[in-house]
């Protein structure tokens, strides 16, 4: 692997994402790295979030704030960050992170130059980026309902996470939106870009679907890493295997956004497979054969966190790519 000059020999490592999984990604990373990079989406158009992006038209700060919050060492700054108003008439169910990430936008006028601020005030090690310079809308055109001939369009990320029918395609609004122009840099002197863990469309390929930033990942000589989820997310891969995610990957982010396929082998305790069965989950079905006919490598790890086995332990994770790197 090719090394970044500008740090002492050191990969350079880029994280694309967002979600609950992203956070666990970057700590991971951080076991084994100074810093890292990260390009997030700004889709997210629920909780704290939307209601900013709505009413203030920002892009949501919601995803990036908590990329912002894995880099820091959880001092009391970065736990500030984190702090939901449980009352307040306008600020109940606001994270007070958003609200700064909010006020740092307007008073730079950019999003970009928000969360540079944001992140030297609580300390973060790395950068985090936005997909795009302007707010994405998600869609969804999926398969009709039983008995029609009508197929649908459901718009909207939180809709799409939920949709229910079977996907035929999915993409963003504005088709043509502006990446970030740092975003797509960072990718291109990247010597490692790590997708996922997270939800498959609303939350890994929502960056790609912005045109630069998916160009910049399948131009990149970089290692092309995406860590698969675990679990089936209920609502938005429902039914999908192993197979079925990189097959999406790779029909909407294009031929060439991914090198490795990495899935978690770790045995699942009966009573929590009871669990997520009772949630409408249940681990995801692998297929090395059928993964690697694709044209990607596929390798296998024990990666679940057994406390919460539809997430990844990111020392588990840390050790892998501190080997496969």
């Amino acid at each position: 692997m090719k090394r970044g000059a500008g740090d002492a020999g050191r990969p350079r490592l880029i994280a694309v994402g967002g979600g609950t999984g992203m956070p666990i990604l970057i700590k991971a990373m951080l076991e084994i790295m100074p810093s890292v990079d990260a390009v997030v989406t700004v889709a997210d158009d629920g909780g704290s979030s939307g209601r900013l992006r709505q009413e203030l038209d920002v892009l949501p700060p919601g995803d990036s704030r908590n990329c912002l919050v894995a880099m820091t060492n959880g001092a009391m700054m970065s736990r500030l960050f984190q702090y939901r108003f449980s009352r307040g008439e306008g600020l109940q169910s606001h994270a007070l992170g958003n609200l700064i990430i909010s006020a740092l936008t307007e008073l730079t006028g950019d999003f970009s130059r928000a969360l540079r601020v944001a992140g030297e005030l609580i300390g973060a090690r790395g950068r985090v980026m936005p997909a795009s310079v302007e707010p994405l809308t998600l869609y969804a055109d999926v398969k009709p309902w039983p008995g029609s001939n009508r197929a649908g369009r459901i718009t909207g990320q939180c809709n799409v996470a939920n949709r229910l029918r079977p996907l035929v395609k999915i993409g963003i609004e504005p088709a043509d939106a502006p990446a970030d122009p740092e975003a797509v840099a960072a990718l291109g002197s990247a010597d490692a870009i790590v997708m996922g863990p997270g939800s498959l469309f609303t939350s890994v390929l929502a960056n790609l679907l912005v045109q630069d930033v998916g160009g910049a990942i399948r131009a990149s000589a970089a290692k092309k890493i995406f860590f698969c989820n675990i679990t089936v997310q209920p609502g938005e891969t429902d039914g999908f295997t192993a197979v079925d995610h990189v097959a999406a990957l790779l029909r909407f982010g294009g031929a060439g956004v991914c090198d490795l396929v990495v899935t978690s082998n770790t045995m699942v305790p009966r009573d929590r497979l009871a669990e997520l069965a009772a949630a409408g989950s249940a681990p995801i079905v692998i297929d090395e054969h059928e993964i690697t006919k694709l044209g990607v490598e596929h390798a296998a790890a024990d990666l679940t966190d057994e406390e919460y086995p539809t997430h990844h332990d990111a020392k588990k994770l840390a050790a892998f790519l501190r080997k496969a790197l």
